[in-house]
Formats: structure tokens, sequence, C-alpha cells
């Protein structure tokens, strides 16, 4: 299927290229706002006005991808994930054919799992998940929606992360922890116990920073 790739940034290229090398898709376009449209072209594809892309793409014959970071702690992609199905556009998910997966795996829609991932048996994952390159979901982990689990981060046995978390580089997560909505767990983090929402944990083991993640969570990329 022909798909237009929401972002003109270096996420937006990446998740073209992948596509365009290891899935059964075609990348034909990118687009965004309006204010943020300064080019023409991005990645020798053309970028199109998000508010009338139905003009250029119709929902009809072509999906949308929104791959994008972890801004305002997910919120950012998950409202193009709203825009783009009040639009109705269906949205699409990419699983690496390097990443190692298990019969019966499901990825909700707007999902981007890179190579070297390994999901095992009974893990669940919610919709608009980005996972990065060698992170590793054990069994029966939920992820909830618009989370981003950046590269090696480790999650281990039936643990549940709430929607519109950020699991940074090279952290890990042990068996049994409930990460609570809006948590952001800093890169080599390592947490042993329960968190509460909207907080920032750093540290082995991982104690709460005083920073809010709303104040935090407004940088991003």
């Amino acid at each position: 299927m022909d798909v237009v790739i929401f972002g003109v940034g270096l996420t937006a290229r990446m998740a073209a290229y992948v596509l365009a090398h290891d899935s059964p898709h075609r990348p034909v376009a990118f687009t965004v706002h309006e204010r943020f449209v300064t080019k023409a072209e991005f990645a020798g594809l053309p970028v199109r006005r998000f508010e009338d892309l139905e003009r250029a793409h119709p929902p009809e014959r072509f999906a949308l991808l929104a791959p994008l970071g972890w801004t305002r702690m997910g919120e950012l992609r998950a409202g193009v994930l709203r825009e783009g199905k009040r639009k109705g556009y269906r949205l699409i998910t990419y699983v690496s054919s390097r990443a190692m997966t298990w019969p019966g795996f499901v990825a909700g829609e707007n999902c981007m799992v890179y190579d070297g991932v390994i999901v095992e048996p009974f893990a669940r994952i919610g919709e608009n998940c980005i996972i990065r390159a060698g992170a590793t979901l054990s069994h029966d982990v939920e992820l909830g929606d618009h989370c981003f689990v950046a590269p090696r981060a480790s999650i281990g046995g039936r643990v549940e992360i709430g929607a519109n978390c950020v699991i940074g580089a090279n952290s890990t997560i042990s068996s049994g922890v409930r990460i609570a909505p809006r948590c952001f767990i800093a890169a080599g983090a390592v947490v042993t116990a329960d968190t509460q929402p909207d907080g920032i944990y750093r540290g082995n083991p991982a104690r709460r920073s005083p920073v809010t993640v709303d104040r935090f969570g407004k940088l991003g990329k």
C-alpha cells in the first residue's frame, strides 16, 4: 500500500527508508501542518500540507504513518493519530523483519518495531508505540498506548507500562513492576519498584526526580 509519512525530520526519513526496504508498503510523500512546510521536497519525496492532504492523497487510496518521537510524552504523536483517523486514514504498523516476535503477536495502529527488538510470548503492545532497535519486552509485558521505548531498554516479565511513557536507552525495568502513566524512565535507570504518575525516574535503583514530567516532557524529539 502507498503510505504518506507525517514529519520532515530524521525519524520520518528513517521511517521512509525502512518501509521502502523492509515492508510491502511504498512511501510516496511526507506531510506536516502548513506552518511547518518550508520546502516542497524532503528525502526525494514531495511534502504536502496535512490540513488538505486528502486532495492529493485521498484516504481511500493512501495510508498514513506518524513515526514521531517522544515530544510531549507522546502526545504530539497521539494528536496526529487522532487527526488522521478523523480524516479517514488507515494508520499502518511496521514490524521489522529483523525483530524477533512469536505467533500471535499483535501491535496496535501506528506502531513501529525496529530491528533487533525482542518481543517474547504473550507481550501486548498498544497503539501508537515506537520501540527502537535492540529493546527487549519479556513475556506478558503490557505496553500502553502512545509509549516510546528507546534502544536497548530491557523490560522484565509481567511489567505493566501505562500510557504515554518514555523508557530510556539501556534502562532496565525489573519483572512485575508497574510503571504508571506519563512516566519518564531515564537512560540507564534501573527500576525495581512501582512508580507514580507523571514522574521522572533516574539512577540505580531509580528514584523520582523533583522535576515534573510536564516541564521536562515539553522537550522531546
